[in-house]
């Protein structure tokens, strides 16, 4: 007698949901995507896919705030609405953790997000998911003392994302570490911060 297979839990499946959906979003182009292929490539109905996610943009918003969780949630990990130091490098290390350890994900994130009119579908939720979190930053730089805090914020967090695009387009001999360092360097003002 075989041996029962568990099927997967809810938390597995959406995952496997959302990591496929990703996958062919990419592939076919998220405007052509369907919920039919997302479902044919996963073997399970599209009834049962849409049990799981309401629409194909449910799954878009999914996805969307799943980067915004991995790159972000660092900001203000106490949740007490106030930044240190400390924390701001806590931050920036999380930022490059979660690059080098998804970086399959974020390969086929940032090849979705650079699709045309792909941004425009979820830039309102995405300035309201990391608007409190700027916000955060926005507040430490403002206390740090910086002319312009918003442009502060703006510049950390272009200047990370350019770097975590730059090494998930290529990877191997990408100076990562060494961006790392320079970064904490450029915003740890009590003493330079060395691993």
């Amino acid at each position: 007698m075989a041996p029962n297979k568990k099927l997967p839990d809810d938390a597995d499946k959406r995952r496997e949901i959302l990591s496929t959906a990703l996958e062919i979003f990419v592939k076919e182009g998220y405007f052509s995507a369907t919920g039919a292929s997302i479902a044919k490539a996963i073997v399970i109905s599209e009834k049962e896919l849409f049990s799981y996610f309401e629409t194909k943009e449910d799954l878009l918003h999914t996805i969307v705030e799943e980067a915004v969780h991995l790159l972000y949630d660092g900001i203000d990990p106490n949740e007490d609405g106030e930044l240190q130091e400390v924390e701001l490098l806590f931050f920036i290390n999380d930022y490059f953790d979660s690059v080098e350890k998804s970086l399959k994900f974020f390969k086929l994130f940032y090849a979705l997000r650079l699709q045309p009119g792909v941004v425009p579908l979820y830039k309102q939720e995405l300035d309201e998911i990391v608007s409190m979190k700027f916000d955060v930053l926005n507040e430490y730089f403002s206390q740090s003392g910086a002319a312009d805090p918003e442009m502060e914020t703006e510049f950390l967090t272009s200047m990370l994302e350019g770097i975590a695009m730059n090494f998930v387009l290529e990877p191997e001999g990408y100076p990562i570490d060494a961006m790392q360092q320079k970064v904490l360097n450029m915003y740890v003002k009590k003493a330079e911060y060395e691993e």
